[in-house]
């Protein structure tokens, strides 16, 4: 896998696709809290993105906090 030091988080490209990533997480979510037959895969959505943004954050610093589901 990628290490986090080979993404440039200040490049054009990671920052067009960390706002994609966020605007994609929130509609994610709001379709959970709406409710829908899909919501184990919406969880699973929302946690490959957390995954995903989570690469380029610096070692606790900016990660977005864990998603859990009791």
């Amino acid at each position: 896998m990628t290490a986090m030091a080979d993404i440039d988080r200040h490049s054009a490209t990671w920052r067009a696709l960390e706002q994609h990533l966020r605007q994609r997480r929130q509609s994610t979510v709001e379709a959970l809290i709406s409710g829908s037959p899909h919501d184990e895969r919406r969880r699973g959505e929302i946690r490959m993105i957390d995954e995903l943004l989570a690469l380029a954050a610096p070692a606790e610093q900016d990660a977005p906090p864990p998603v859990t589901y009791d």
